[in-house]
């Protein structure tokens, strides 16, 4: 074989064994602290892994990379040692959710009430946050609101934005007050009365949310979302009747992805009986 040939038949073959970039590379592997590796796996564009204790709490983590970044709902900024993440209470745990640039960290703390542990430490560690420079942001939005609804007090649509950038820093008192008054100033804006029931809900506000839930469905009948959010505060305070009719008319209406089987999931715990005797003080409607 000539020297050229061989020289490109040896490239080919180099060229064959060459690998891809490995996505699973982008989670930690091995043990962290406490916590012993249970698996890790491609989950495209990223990865995925799984972390458990000793006392048999997991700790969950996706990274995806190249996704734009969008705050999630209901999360709010929580410091852990030098930087700040997003925290979200769920009843079984914590998720926790922060950006580096274009690349999302998305974790589950099982048993835990506040992000926390060597884990959360550790992608901190390879994943410093952003979610600083998103709070500047915010707070600097907030202050230029501010100044348009000295300028223009009767505006619902500053008060409503006032009200969505409170909530993203965690501010509840002054996310309700500024809820509230958008909906003074404009008894008919239906998003006021979702986000404000919906907030109302995640702070244990039974009736508080009940009541704006069903203004917001009063307003736009042919809308999913009011329902199924009254669904979630009725099955959560065992009121097995209204929390039934609440499920069902949203799903004629029309769910889909996670909500509709959520939604499917209870009605059907439902009609075989569960929450149909008890409900808590306060919560009969």
């Amino acid at each position: 074989m000539s020297k050229p040939l061989t020289i490109a038949a040896a490239l080919l073959i180099l060229a064959g064994c060459r690998k891809e970039p490995d996505s699973v590379g982008l989670c930690i592997a091995g043990n962290l602290g406490a916590y012993r590796q249970e698996r890790i796996a491609e989950a495209p564009p990223g990865c995925e892994a799984r972390y458990v204790d000793p006392q048999g709490r997991h700790a969950r983590v996706r990274v995806i990379p190249g996704r734009p970044w969008e705050h999630p709902e209901g999360a709010v900024p929580f410091p852990f040692e030098k930087h700040t993440v997003y925290s979200q209470r769920k009843p079984d745990g914590v998720r926790v959710v922060w950006h580096r640039g274009d690349l999302v960290v998305d974790m589950f703390l099982e048993g835990r009430v506040v992000p926390q542990g060597a884990v959360l430490r550790a992608y901190l560690f390879e994943y410093h946050s952003d979610v600083v420079v998103d709070v500047a942001a915010a707070r600097a939005e907030v202050n230029r609101l501010k100044e348009s609804s000295r300028d223009r007090p009767k505006d619902g649509a500053v008060h409503l934005e006032l009200a969505r950038k409170h909530r993203k820093l965690g501010d509840t008192v002054m996310a309700t007050q500024e809820y509230h008054i958008a909906v003074e100033t404009d008894r008919s804006c239906y998003e006021c009365y979702l986000e404000m029931g919906t907030l109302y809900f995640e702070l244990n506000h039974w009736d508080l949310a009940i009541r704006a839930l069903r203004r917001a469905a009063t307003l736009l009948p042919e809308e999913a979302q009011p329902l199924r959010l009254l669904g979630d505060v009725f099955y959560h305070v065992r009121n097995g009747q209204e929390a039934q009719r609440a499920y069902g008319r949203a799903l004629k209406l029309g769910l889909s992805g996670d909500e509709r089987k959520r939604a499917k999931d209870r009605l059907f715990e439902l009609k075989n009986g569960k929450y149909m005797i008890e409900a808590l003080p306060g919560t009969r409607k």
